[in-house]
């Protein structure tokens, strides 16, 4: 599955898969984690994390990106576009 994440309806990101993350403020690093434990979804260069709607405050960035479902043409041509 292929997803592009939305900020104010402007594509910040496209990923192939989604994993999901916890931050560790005790040492400043995202941790990947199951989706009961999550409060962001990992950037697809792994520096950032999105936090979207149903998962814990992330505290470095806690505004609301939305996640959109798309297909591989899609995928492929926003891959081009960056």
């Amino acid at each position: 599955m292929y997803y592009k994440v939305l900020k104010e309806n402007k594509v910040v990101d496209i990923l192939k898969n989604i994993n999901y993350i916890k931050y560790q403020e005790k040492h400043n690093l995202l941790l990947l984690c199951n989706i009961q434990e999550a409060e962001a979804i990992l950037s697809s260069d792994g520096m950032h994390g999105w936090h979207i709607e149903g998962l814990y405050n992330f505290p470095p960035d806690n505004y609301e990106y939305k996640i959109v479902e798309i297909t591989k043409p899609e995928y492929e041509e926003l891959s081009e576009e960056r």
